[in-house]
């Protein structure tokens, strides 16, 4: 049964983005290997917004915006059995971020920096 807490934090899909996205902003932090054990998702985004080293707001809008386009992504799949490979949902949360911080999103462009 896929939860709202395997689609965010344990399915193996998600876990490569959030890897690339680690990598993508230095941020070892938020590398799925480096996160503690969490039972649901509210425990995993209690988590992950509270990473040390990462300003809270910057973390809870990068968040949202990868479980945005995270859900759009299975929506794709299931619903039109389209899928994205990985480097396109990348190129997705990247242009994403970047309007977030054209739109006034401070906090993300002080983490992109």
């Amino acid at each position: 049964m896929e939860t709202a807490h395997h689609l965010l934090a344990e399915c193996r899909y998600t876990k490569r983005i959030w890897k690339f996205v680690a990598q993508w902003l230095s941020q070892e932090s938020l590398q799925p290997g480096q996160w503690k054990h969490s039972i649901t998702a509210i425990e995993w985004w209690t988590n992950i917004t509270f990473t040390t080293g990462i300003p809270r707001k910057a973390t809870r809008s990068l968040a949202l915006l990868i479980m945005w386009e995270i859900w759009n992504e299975r929506n794709s799949r299931i619903f039109r059995y389209q899928g994205s490979p990985t480097a396109s949902l990348m190129a997705k949360i990247k242009s994403s971020t970047n309007l977030w911080i054209a739109a006034g999103s401070r906090d993300l462009t002080g983490l992109l920096l």
